[in-house]
């Protein structure tokens, strides 16, 4: 029974509702979706002065805002009251839906909580009654819904805030300027994601409003103050007051502003609610004085015009001391480099002296404003900031703008060459594709030319191929038929040599001897055929095992020592150029071995970039090379047959040889 008691309590506890402003104000976003049940004691701060009327509630935690609703005529601002209603999310943040609302007792409003513009940016002052000092900036009426009140704009500190007066339905001009104090509810809009923007404040009459310093009765009595002293002294209101200027209008501005100018320098006015003056009118304008962007500028101000009229001579400068005058008439000169069009005129892009600036110009630029001309710009000088932190820390500006009154303001001084930068970068295009069109024809013919050079070789290797297996297949024959066969005649010659020797006549044997011998030629000679018609080994190995077999069979069982060396990247080379190659260090290691009397014979074989090169080099008893040729010997072909193979191949041949001093056959073949 008892935990069914604690368990009943506990539901209620959970559906209890809410009591205090802190409480609603505290709910976070997604809890306002259920719509919580309120029961609140507070009192009325705010009210419109209509039947069906918006109002706030303050208790001791707190203030909160309640919609619309019809208010029972005993309940007025500073009555105790009794609501009961759910939490809404609203552009005020949490609010509460009214269901009934009833007086308790009258009593008295809360005191206001001293605050500076600051504290009004936070959510926590939502509601609140407040107390804020500052200037009225402004005053107007404003209508809504058939409604009229009073609204102030009020600089305090460092922002602006609206402050409605409701229950006044006239306007005062005479709080313009007046340093105040106002006593009010304290309301914001907010986003979705509950950031307070837009600080306002809602006051009921006049009473609300305490003037600590009436403004100036009539600004435009004031003594004029030069332009060049803004933000330097106090007006003679004192600070934060409104001050007069005289000076002469050089240019109008979208959005309400214009430059005035004096003896002095030039400012920007931005008008309250006037219409604007006209370009070279004299004016008396009064306004307060506030820092811009690079210079003072003059805010909600009026202006009245003096009878007089002068359009003040432009200063002529260069763009580099074009920003010690901001918001003066100047004229400065410049090589234009580019036109663009922009929402409000054109944009004129200049240099003068490596400065690059920007002219702002009201209309269609004429066709004769081309890049490269020379133009004399008459314009206002804005000053761009650009990076502040590069303004504090160099203390220079980024650069200027003049803003242009009309297109005759600028003047073409010099037109453009004919060779502009456009027409240039225009012809070194076509420069360009005239070139990578005639690369492109060079490559194409040289492209075909490897093509038909890359054909003509695999024609050639094909050949080769051909004639090399035709010379394979005739080796093969020569050395079954003819090589066999005299091999044959020469056992059996040898056979009736040795049977005949000792019964024979002499002149018998003379003849046998004869016969041996003409044999034993033939079968050399056949075998060098087949020597020459069939490479085998350079099938099966290759150039560099070619030679490297080739030493072996010439030096084994011989006291010969053979070096091969082979230098760079061994590739394959040409079909005809290896079997070249290796023919002709057969014959000149066959006469460094026969006929040399070599002890050491040196084999090089250098891949080139664009060639290779045989060298075979011996310690032997050497020759003169320019004695005339022996005849040729049956054992090889001799040194005709080594420049015959070597001027087929289109190669550069050295023989170096000296009696005593060893021989070196060098041949280098290009481009393989």
């Amino acid at each position: 029974m008892l935990l069914l008691c604690l368990t009943l309590c506990r539901a209620d506890e959970s559906v209890l509702p809410l009591r205090t402003a802190a409480e609603v104000r505290a709910l976070p976003l997604a809890a306002t979706e259920a719509h919580p049940q309120v029961r609140l004691r507070g009192v009325l701060t705010f009210s419109w002065h209509t039947e069906q009327t918006e109002i706030t509630l303050q208790d001791a935690t707190g203030g909160v805002w309640l919609p619309a609703m019809k208010l029972p005529a005993d309940c007025r601002v500073g009555t105790e009251v009794e609501v009961v209603g759910r939490v809404e999310q609203s552009g005020f943040g949490p609010v509460v839906r009214t269901d009934s609302i009833r007086a308790l007792q009258p009593g008295a409003l809360p005191a206001p909580k001293s605050a500076v513009y600051e504290d009004l940016l936070a959510a926590d002052w939502n509601a609140l009654r407040v107390e804020l000092a500052g200037v009225v900036r402004g005053q107007r009426v404003n209508p809504e819904i058939g409604l009229g009140w009073l609204a102030l704009e009020l600089a305090s500190g460092g922002g602006r805030v609206t402050v409605n007066v409701t229950h006044e339905i006239t306007g005062h001009p005479e709080l313009v300027d007046a340093r105040v104090r106002v006593r009010g509810v304290c309301l914001h809009g907010m986003d979705s994601q509950h950031h307070t923007f837009l600080p306002m404040i809602n006051a009921h009459s006049l009473q609300d409003i305490e003037v600590i310093e009436p403004g100036t009765a009539n600004p435009f009595n004031l003594p004029p103050l030069p332009l060049q002293q803004l933000m330097r002294t106090a007006g003679p209101a004192g600070p934060g007051h409104r001050v007069r200027v005289r000076g002469a209008v050089t240019i109008l501005r979208p959005g309400g502003s214009f430059f005035l100018q004096d003896e002095t320098r030039g400012v920007q006015i931005f008008l309250r609610e006037a219409a604007q003056p006209e370009i070279g009118e004299v004016i008396d304008a009064v306004g307060f004085p506030e820092p811009g962007a690079y210079s003072p500028v003059l805010r909600d101000a009026d202006w009245r015009p003096s009878g007089a009229r002068q359009v003040p001579p432009a200063l002529e400068v260069n763009a580099a001391e074009a920003v010690k005058f901001d918001g003066r008439l100047l004229k400065v000169r410049g090589l234009l480099n580019s036109v663009e069009s922009s929402s409000d005129g054109t944009l004129l892009m200049l240099d003068d002296s490596e400065r690059h600036f920007v002219a702002r110009v009201p209309g269609r630029a004429p066709d004769d404003w081309t890049p490269g001309s020379r133009l004399a710009i008459t314009g206002v000088c804005a000053v761009d900031v650009g990076n502040w932190e590069s303004l504090v820390t160099y203390r220079q500006p980024q650069g200027f703008t003049l803003l242009v009154r009309h297109v005759p303001d600028v003047v073409r001084e010099k037109a453009a060459p004919w060779w502009t930068p456009v027409r240039i970068a225009w012809m070194l295009a076509v420069m360009g594709a005239g070139l990578f069109g005639l690369l492109g024809a060079v490559w194409w013919r040289g492209h075909r030319r490897l093509h038909e050079v890359a054909r003509t070789r695999e024609a050639a290797r094909v050949q080769f191929q051909a004639v090399l297996g035709e010379r394979t297949r005739l080796a093969r024959e020569i050395h079954d038929t003819l090589a066999q066969a005299f091999a044959g005649i020469s056992v059996q010659l040898e056979v009736l040599n040795d049977q005949l020797a000792a019964t024979a006549a002499p002149g018998t044997m003379c003849h046998l001897d004869l016969a041996r011998s003409l044999v034993r030629e033939s079968l050399a000679e056949s075998r060098r055929t087949v020597w020459n018609l069939r490479a085998q080994s350079l099938e099966e190995c290759g150039l560099t095992g070619a030679l490297e077999k080739l030493g072996q069979q010439l030096t084994g069982g011989r006291p010969l020592e053979l070096k091969l060396t082979i230098d760079g990247s061994p590739r394959p080379l040409p079909p005809e150029v290896e079997n070249n190659l290796l023919r002709i260090a057969q014959e000149a290691l066959t006469n460094a071995v026969n006929h040399a009397s070599a002890r050491i014979l040196h084999v090089t074989l250098e891949f080139l970039e664009h060639g290779v090169q045989l060298t075979v080099r011996d310690d032997g008893c050497g020759f003169d090379v320019n004695a005339p040729a022996p005849a040729a010997r049956t054992s090889g072909f001799g040194l005709k047959g080594i420049r015959e193979r070597a001027a087929a191949m289109s190669a550069e041949l050295h023989i170096i040889s000296e009696p005593g001093a060893g021989t070196a056959v060098a041949i280098t073949i290009p481009y393989v």
